[in-house]
């Protein structure tokens, strides 16, 4: 029996697109908070609340609150959610960033779809309208909370064992816990 624990999503969009997009930032975020997660983001402004007061402090005097909070941000989330219809190279970064720490990444777009584009375990990727949104962001979710769990499995494997599961986990860009998950799901989709 596996213990599901509140998903956290961060997310995010371009600055740059603000007065030309903002009505589709806000229609993902309010899909994004139908689905029950914990939520911070630019968006709402909460996410500096990730900083300490020290860090907000130290880090104003060099121009960084943003950016360390985003990164911090990203970290403290369960899974990343992104609006790229204005494109961005922040965007592109953050979006790097959260997939090397093996965060789960919903890219949104009205105009594209960046999954044909891009191929990563971590990323997924949906071109969107208004009537679409709702069902994209909860399956994305749905998807990715099942994911997270609480459960520890202890297993005891001989050295040959763990130097075949080594081998084919890294093969597969993942460490030996994730191969044996994905290992797991994709037997119980059969």
């Amino acid at each position: 029996m596996y213990t599901y624990i509140h998903m956290k999503v961060f997310y995010t969009a371009a600055f740059s697109g603000k007065e030309k997009y903002q009505k589709h930032y806000d229609s993902v975020l309010t899909a994004i908070e139908a689905t029950g997660v914990d939520v911070i983001s630019p968006e709402k402004g909460n996410y500096k609340d990730i900083l300490t007061k020290s860090e907000q402090n130290r880090l104003a005097k060099e121009r960084q609150v943003h950016y360390e909070a985003i990164r911090k941000g990203i970290l403290w989330a369960d899974a990343v959610v992104i609006e790229n219809s204005q494109e961005s190279f922040q965007l592109g970064m953050e979006a790097a960033f959260a997939m090397l720490s093996k965060k789960p990444v919903l890219c949104v777009s009205i105009f594209e779809d960046f999954s044909e584009k891009i191929v990563n375990p971590y990323f997924s990727a949906s071109k969107y309208n208004e009537y679409n949104i709702d069902e994209i962001v909860s399956e994305f979710v749905q998807k990715h909370n099942k994911g997270h769990l609480s459960e520890r499995f202890n297993l005891f494997l001989s050295p040959r064992q763990v130097d075949y599961l080594e081998k084919v986990a890294k093969n597969e860009g993942l460490n030996k816990s994730e191969y044996l998950r994905d290992l797991i799901e994709k037997d119980q989709q059969k």
